[in-house]
């Protein structure tokens, strides 16, 4: 949790955020993730926890321990793509005319993404769009990669364009996972060949007419950072051979610029009161199993908002 280093208390409450803004409804999340891939995971499942998301709206698919070898292009890491695309045309087909979020698992989320979620949503029902994508801002030979989305986040309308054209992508991708020469490679290879970009288009228009988007640089950050610190919604750990590494160096850098700020408890009914406990547990959990040293106005933060909880209730 970020602290403002030299403030006073005082300073330091007004800028701690136990709650992010909210704008309406949160959406379900999907992942699929596996015991080789638990340290990385633990950013993805924290960082949720510490921005009280709804327990409920969080699904999470564990494969258990994979055999190796692990990494990029191996075996293992093509059955847990392929078994990501099995979930979401499963999840397609059992929540028609839903909306929800599928990510990879070494993504970590911001106090923005709960209420930029809210902003592409309501875009997206105000262009018809079906999917939207982060950008691939890759190194590796570019300017063959225009218009290619990254393939680990995704908000989807659940429809029968995106139900078949997931069902496509998984099936060209178990009939060539593609794992050599020139990226991208496997799930990435076969969405981008479907999404069919145009240069300039809006909103783009993909195989079996899906409408599609990519969302603006500046709400995401793609491996290392550059000015998105203040903006983002999330970070994806890649183009890195050290994702914990990345994951915790990006988080210290957000948390100084995107500070949790404490809100209070009163005038709240008792199933409000009983979900902001939870958020609290939850948000506390999070901090936990960060692992991090906690500065003295973090713990005066927790002990506040407690106080409160215990006075509601007496």
């Amino acid at each position: 949790m970020a602290t403002a280093g030299g403030r006073e208390d005082a300073e330091v409450d007004e800028v701690l955020e136990w709650i992010p803004e909210r704008r309406g409804e949160v959406l379900p999340i999907l992942a699929v993730t596996s015991a080789n891939y638990k340290q990385v995971f633990s950013f993805w499942e924290s960082s949720l926890r510490t921005l009280g998301y709804p327990r409920h709206k969080i699904h999470v698919v564990d494969l258990g321990e994979l055999p190796g070898p692990h990494g990029y292009c191996t075996d293992s890491w093509r059955f847990a793509i392929d078994r990501q695309l099995q979930e979401v045309v499963s999840w397609i087909g059992n929540h028609f005319d839903e909306y929800f979020i599928h990510t990879d698992t070494d993504i970590q989320f911001f106090p923005h993404f709960m209420h930029l979620q809210c902003e592409w949503l309501k875009w997206m029902k105000e262009e018809g769009l079906d999917m939207i994508f982060m950008r691939e801002r890759t190194e590796v030979i570019p300017d063959l990669r225009c218009g290619e989305v990254n393939a680990g986040f995704c908000l989807l309308h659940c429809n029968s364009r995106t139900r078949c054209f997931w069902q496509k992508v998984l099936q060209e991708e178990q009939a060539f996972p593609k794992m050599d020469g020139y990226p991208p490679y496997t799930d990435q290879f076969h969405l981008n060949r479907g999404l069919q970009h145009r240069l300039g288009a809006f909103p783009q228009e993909g195989a079996f007419g899906v409408r599609w988007a990519t969302i603006p640089d500046f709400q995401c950050i793609w491996g290392m950072p550059s000015d998105e610190v203040n903006s983002a919604a999330f970070h994806h750990a890649v183009n890195t051979q050290d994702k914990v590494a990345l994951l915790r160096s990006v988080r210290e850098k957000v948390r100084l610029q995107q500070p949790l700020v404490a809100r209070g408890l009163s005038g709240l009914s008792g199933i409000e009161l009983q979900e902001q406990i939870h958020r609290l547990a939850d948000a506390v959990a999070g901090l936990r199993g960060s692992k991090q040293q906690w500065n003295p106005s973090d713990v005066k933060a927790i002990r506040r908002l407690l106080q409160e909880v215990e006075d509601k209730l007496l």
